[in-house]
């Protein structure tokens, strides 16, 4: 005949589930269970609408030999708070910079705008675009618009795959 082991309550969660130890005859070490508050609150967590608390996974993992206090629990939801806080503020920080530089910013361009409406425009023959025959023989001599090319340097063909040649490497 089989004996039945009885579960021993070793510890409570904030939210209500309960978490156990029960003596294994196959194993050496004790089988550690959650219990959850309510039976369909264990779908919620397994389906990661809520989490255990970090303290308890590692005690039933047993990657941690002493399960959490309350205290210890209650401590770790005030840290929370505490780095929550400290991100809020740090992203209202980045915010009013950028609001900052945004109406630094801002007056530069409107001096910027006032100055230009004082320029007397070009006449049109100045503004005419330059014709096509013109700008073929730009890009011809490896220039445009007066620009030098910024690939000429490049080797023809450095572009092109190459197959992959490993070198042996000497030691000694």
């Amino acid at each position: 005949m089989e004996q039945i082991y009885k579960p021993s309550l070793v510890g409570r969660d904030l939210e209500g589930n309960k978490y156990y130890e029960i003596a294994n005859p196959e194993s050496s070490r004790m089988k550690r269970v959650v219990k959850y508050r309510k039976g369909y609150d264990m779908w919620t967590y397994v389906a990661g609408g809520k989490r255990l608390p970090v303290q308890w996974s590692a005690w039933l993992t047993h990657t941690r030999a002493h399960p959490p206090t309350l205290e210890e629990l209650y401590a770790d939801i005030e840290r929370q708070k505490r780095v929550m806080l400290g991100a809020a503020m740090i992203e209202a920080r980045e915010r009013e910079a950028v609001v900052a530089a945004q109406l630094a910013e801002q007056p530069s361009i409107s001096a910027h705008r006032s100055d230009s409406s004082s320029v007397e425009p070009l006449p049109s023959s100045q503004t005419s675009p330059p014709n096509s025959q013109q700008e073929s023989r730009e890009v011809a001599s490896g220039t445009w618009q007066g620009k030098p090319d910024p690939f000429a340097h490049v080797p023809k063909g450095a572009d092109q795959t190459q197959s992959w040649a490993p070198r042996a490497i000497r030691r000694g």
